[in-house]
Formats: C-alpha cells, sequence, structure tokens
C-alpha cells in the first residue's frame, strides 16, 4: 500500500485495467494511512470548500432521485423564482466572510433562460465585482451554447 501511495503522489492515475483488489481487501487502518499520506502530499491539511445557494427553488420536472426539489417527490420545499440580487449578494458576503473557496448558485429546473437567465448573470458580474479572486460556480441544468458562453463571459 506504501508503494502505491507514493506511486499516485508521483503521478500514476489508476484506470479501470488495474487490478483494484488489494485496495479491497486492504486493512482499514493501512488504507487509512495510504489515503492520508497522498492527501497531505497533494492538498496539506486544507480542504477546498463551496458555499451554495439556491437561487431559484423548487417543483422540478426532473426525476433527481436525491433531489427533494423534483416534481416526482412529495415535500414541502419552498418554491420560488430566482433571488433577488440583493438576498444572493447577502449570502455571498456572509458565505466569502466565512473564508470559502468558492461559491456557487444552484438552480432547480431543467433549463436556465430568460429573466432568471439574466437575473444570474446580473448576480455573477455583482459577485465578481465585490470579490473578483472568489471561484464562482454555477449548476443550472441545460443551457443553450450561445446561453452558455455569456455565462462563461461572467465567471472568469
Amino acid at each position: 500500500m506504501v508503494t502505491l501511495a507514493e506511486e499516485i503522489i508521483s503521478g500514476r492515475r489508476l484506470t479501470k485495467s488495474d487490478h483494484l483488489n488489494p485496495l479491497l481487501e486492504a486493512d482499514i487502518e493501512v488504507l487509512s494511512q495510504g489515503a492520508d499520506r497522498i492527501r497531505t502530499a497533494l492538498c496539506g491539511n486544507r480542504a477546498d470548500l463551496c458555499s451554495i445557494v439556491n437561487g431559484r427553488g423548487g417543483r422540478c420536472s426532473e426525476n433527481c432521485k436525491f433531489c427533494a426539489q423534483s416534481a416526482h417527490y412529495v415535500t414541502d420545499c419552498n418554491t420560488y423564482n430566482f433571488l433577488p440580487l440583493h438576498q444572493i449578494m447577502e449570502d455571498f458576503n456572509r458565505a466569502v466572510g466565512t473564508g470559502v473557496d468558492r461559491y456557487s448558485i444552484v438552480t432547480s429546473g431543467r433549463t436556465m433562460e430568460g429573466q432568471d437567465l439574466e437575473e444570474a448573470l446580473a448576480s455573477y458580474r455583482a459577485m465578481h465585482k465585490a470579490f473578483p479572486d472568489m471561484i464562482l460556480c454555477a449548476s443550472h441544468g441545460l443551457m443553450s451554447g450561445e446561453d452558455l458562453k455569456r455565462l462563461m463571459a461572467t465567471i472568469p
């Protein structure tokens, strides 16, 4: 296990063709020590933290098994259009104050377009202007190529 950990630290990447049974059969303590050795060498003692805000909520037509916002489930989740800019910025500023590395707006629904997209783009522009070094992320479902280019232009 020590040899494998050192190989991974040196750049080896496991593939589907690798025989992985030794990992499945290893003593959990030895496996944990190897994983810790890899983490320390490649990441140090710091985690990369991301804060998310649910920018648009509720009753999504998609059937993601993990999501309470799916219309396929009977839940008591809130349903609302894209949050106003001041609410996004309030949450963003709170997250920045906690020292996160990334901030993401996620939205329910298959697509993000029209007025919701315009409001999202305005939010990303405002966040980038306020804290240019913050890494901004997005999860807005399917987008047209043109809309994706517009989004990418606001998230440098």
